[in-house]
C-alpha cells in the first residue's frame, strides 16, 4: 500500500506534514510534498494555513522562504513535545497495526520500538514494586520513544551501576536496555516533563499483604449483592491481585466484553455493580480507575463465574405465559439466550386456583418462576416481565438468580460426584468408572494432607502460643490494636511504631482490616518499622466494634512481614477462621492461649 492506493484523509495529511516539519533539519517545500502524498500543491497550500494556527499557539515558528521552503524555528524541548503530539495523533502504541501508524514510523526513522521501551518500563515498575496511575504509563513511554528516536544516539552501557529506584531513573533502564547513551541533558528534561505533567508523584510502593486485603473487601461488598461467594474464590483473588498489582496494560488498550448470548452473563449489571464498589480500590491506590481499568476487573469476575458454575446445579425455573403458545415458547428461547437455567415446564393455560398443582411433581425442584402475568403463589417466587424481555426484565432475571445460588462453593464429595458423571458418560463402564474414581479420590487425599501439612508450617513459622493475649473487658479499637501489638513489640518483631502506622491505615482505607465474620488483621506496609516476620493474635471476650461499619470482631491478629516471602496461605487461613461455622465462638471461649493456640492452628480443616 502506498498514498496514492490509501488516500490519506486530510487530519492524517495535517498529521505527516507536521512530522516531516518536525523531523527534518532542511527547507521543505510544499511540491515535494504533494509529490509524495499524491495530492496537488493548493491541498498542501491549504493544509498549512492550518497547521501554521497550530505552530503559532505553541509559540513555534515557521520560516517561509519562496525559493527554498518551509523550516521550523524550535529548540529540543519545543521538538520532542511536538513530536509526541505527532505519534499520539497517529495513535502510535504496542500494535501499530494500521498503514497509516506505519506510514509515520516509517517517516520518523524508527530505530527503537514503542513495543520495546514499552516492556522495559514494565519491567522497571515490575522491579520496583511500583505502580502508575491513570494513562501515566502511556505518556512515559511516548515520551521515552519519542526522545531516543529523535535525539538518542548509540551509547556504552551502564549496566549495575543504575540505580534501580525512583522514577528518575527509569530512563536510566531503559537506556541501558537498549544501548541508548543517556546525556544529562536528556536526564534533566525528562524530570523536567514529570514534575510538569504530575507525574512524579502519581507513583507508589504497593505491600501486596495490604492491597490483597483491599481486594478481599472489594470482592466482599460485590459478594454481599450477588450472594456468588466469590470470595472463597481463591482464583479470583490472586488473578486480580497480580493484575492490579502488575498494572499491566491498564487504561492504554480497549477491553471488549465476549458476546453476552455465548457466556450469559449480564455485563451491563456487573459494571453498575464494579461501579458502585470501586472506590474501595481507588481509596487504596490513589487514583481513579478509568472505564478500561474497570472492564478488565469485571472479565476477571466473568472468568470465575464461568469457571465455578461447572460445580453449582443449575437453576430450575418455569417459564409462564398465558394464552399462546407461541409466546411461550418465545419468552422460553428469549430466556434460554440470555441464562443458563433448567426449564422445568412452560405454562400456557392458567388456572389461579389450581396454579401450584399444574407445576405437578416439578415442584421441589423449582427455583423461581418467570411470568408475563401476576401470579396468585406463596409457594414460589416469582420474576414478573414482558412478553419481549427488556433490559429491566434482565436484571431482574439476574438478581433473583444471585440470591438462589448456594451462598457456599459445592462441597469436594459434589465435586467428586460431577467427575464421577463425566467418566461414566465418557466410559460407560460402571467398573472402570469407580477404578478412576477410587484412584482419583486417593490422589485428591493425599494433596489435601500436604496443603494441611504446608498451611500448618506456615503457622509455626512466625505464631506460637507466647504472642497470644486473652481480653476479659471491654475496648476501644484503637487500645486494641495496641494490645495485639504488644507480644510481637516485646519479643522484637516490630518496633514501637509499627502498629501507630496500622492505625492510621484504618483511617485512611477504613475496616478493610475485617478479613472475615468476627476476623481482623492489623498490618502495615513492609518498609514501616518491621524487624522480622512474626504474627501475634488478641481474643477479645466481649468483642471489639470497628469505626466505620460498626462491626463486631473477637479475633485481632497483628501481621509483619519483611517482604521476603509471600503469606497468602497464611491469610487466607485467617480468612477460613470466620468462615467456618462456630470457629470464632470456640476460639473466643478458650480459657488460655495455648487452647487458643490448639485451636486455631491445629483444629482447623
Amino acid at each position: 500500500m502506498t498514498p496514492y492506493t490509501y488516500r490519506l484523509s486530510p487530519e492524517e495529511r495535517q498529521i505527516y506534514i507536521m512530522a516531516e516539519l518536525v523531523l527534518s533539519n532542511n527547507y521543505v517545500t510544499m511540491q515535494n510534498i504533494a509529490e509524495e502524498l499524491y495530492v496537488s500543491r493548493i491541498t498542501i497550500v491549504n493544509d498549512m494555513e492550518d497547521i501554521k494556527e497550530k505552530f503559532k499557539k505553541h509559540g513555534i515558528s515557521l520560516v517561509l522562504d519562496s525559493g527554498k521552503g518551509m523550516l521550523l524555528i524550535c529548540g529540543e524541548e519545543e521538538k520532542t513535545a511536538l513530536l509526541m503530539g505527532v505519534f499520539r495523533k497517529a495513535k502510535i502504541n504496542v500494535k501499530n497495526s494500521t498503514y497509516f501508524q506505519r506510514l509515520i514510523l516509517k517517516k520518523a526513522n524508527i530505530r527503537y520500538s514503542f513495543s520495546s521501551i514499552s516492556a522495559h518500563v514494565q519491567n522497571y515498575f515490575h522491579k520496583n514494586d511500583l505502580v502508575f496511575a491513570n494513562e501515566g504509563i502511556y505518556d512515559i513511554v511516548l515520551y521515552i520513544f519519542t526522545v531516543f528516536n529523535l535525539m538518542g544516539e548509540k551509547g556504552i552501557q551502564t549496566g549495575a551501576n543504575i540505580p534501580l529506584s525512583g522514577i528518575e531513573n527509569m530512563l536510566l533502564y531503559v537506556g541501558d536496555m537498549l544501548g541508548v547513551a543517556v546525556t544529562q541533558t536528556m536526564k534533566l528534561n525528562f524530570q523536567k516533563f514529570l514534575k510538569e505533567h504530575s507525574l512524579e508523584a502519581s507513583v507508589q510502593s504497593i505491600d501486596e499483604i495490604e492491597l490483597y486485603k483491599v481486594i478481599l473487601n472489594f470482592v466482599r461488598k460485590i459478594d454481599e449483592e450477588t450472594n456468588l461467594s466469590l470470595t472463597d474464590d481463591e482464583k479470583l483473588l490472586t488473578s486480580l491481585l497480580t493484575h492490579i498489582k502488575s498494572m499491566k496494560d491498564w487504561g492504554n488498550y480497549e477491553v471488549e466484553f465476549p458476546d453476552s448470548a455465548e457466556t450469559s452473563i449480564d455485563y451491563a449489571y456487573w459494571q453498575e455493580l464494579v461501579d458502585k464498589y470501586v472506590y474501595i480500590l481507588e481509596n487504596f491506590l490513589n487514583y481513579t480507575l478509568n472505564d478500561n481499568m474497570k472492564n478488565s476487573i469485571i472479565i476477571h469476575f466473568c472468568v470465575a463465574i464461568i469457571r465455578n458454575r461447572k460445580y453449582r446445579p443449575l437453576i430450575t425455573v418455569v417459564v409462564v405465559c398465558p394464552g399462546s403458545v407461541v409466546a411461550g415458547k418465545y419468552l422460553t428461547v428469549q430466556v434460554k439466550n440470555y441464562f443458563d437455567f433448567n426449564i422445568a415446564d412452560v405454562i400456557t393455560e392458567y388456572d389461579e386456583e389450581n396454579f401450584d398443582s399444574a407445576i405437578k411433581d416439578q415442584q421441589a425442584d423449582i427455583d423461581f418462576i418467570i411470568s408475563t402475568v401476576a401470579l396468585n403463589t406463596e409457594k414460589y417466587k416469582v420474576v414478573r416481565v414482558h412478553h419481549f424481555l427488556e433490559m429491566e426484565d434482565l436484571n431482574q432475571i439476574q438478581k433473583m438468580t444471585f440470591g438462589k445460588i448456594p451462598a457456599r462453593t459445592q462441597s469436594i464429595q459434589h465435586k467428586v460426584e460431577l467427575l464421577k458423571q463425566s467418566v461414566r458418560n465418557i466410559f460407560g463402564d460402571e467398573e472402570l468408572t469407580e477404578t478412576i474414581i477410587r484412584n482419583a479420590e486417593n490422589v485428591i487425599e493425599e494433596h489435601r494432607e500436604k496443603l494441611l501439612e504446608n498451611r500448618d508450617s506456615e503457622w509455626k513459622d512466625i505464631f506460637d502460643s507466647s504472642r497470644i493475649i486473652i481480653e476479659e473487658g471491654e475496648t476501644t479499637w484503637q487500645e486494641a490494636m495496641y494490645l495485639s501489638a504488644e507480644p510481637m513489640e516485646d519479643q522484637g518483631y516490630i518496633t514501637k511504631d509499627y502498629i501507630g502506622n496500622a492505625i492510621r491505615k484504618v483511617y485512611e482505607y477504613g475496616d478493610y482490616m475485617m478479613v472475615s465474620e468476627g476476623v481482623a488483621l492489623a498490618h502495615a506496609s513492609k518498609d514501616e518499622d518491621v524487624i522480622r516476620d512474626g504474627l501475634s493474635l488478641l481474643v477479645s471476650k466481649k468483642g471489639i466494634t470497628l469505626p466505620k461499619s460498626g462491626a463486631k470482631i473477637y479475633l485481632l491478629f497483628c501481621f509483619a512481614s519483611t517482604g521476603e516471602r509471600d503469606y497468602y496461605g497464611l491469610l487466607r487461613n485467617i480468612i477460613m477462621i470466620g468462615r467456618t461455622e462456630g470457629k470464632v465462638e470456640e476460639i473466643r471461649n478458650s480459657e488460655t492461649p495455648e487452647e487458643v493456640y490448639h485451636k486455631t492452628v491445629l483444629k482447623q480443616e
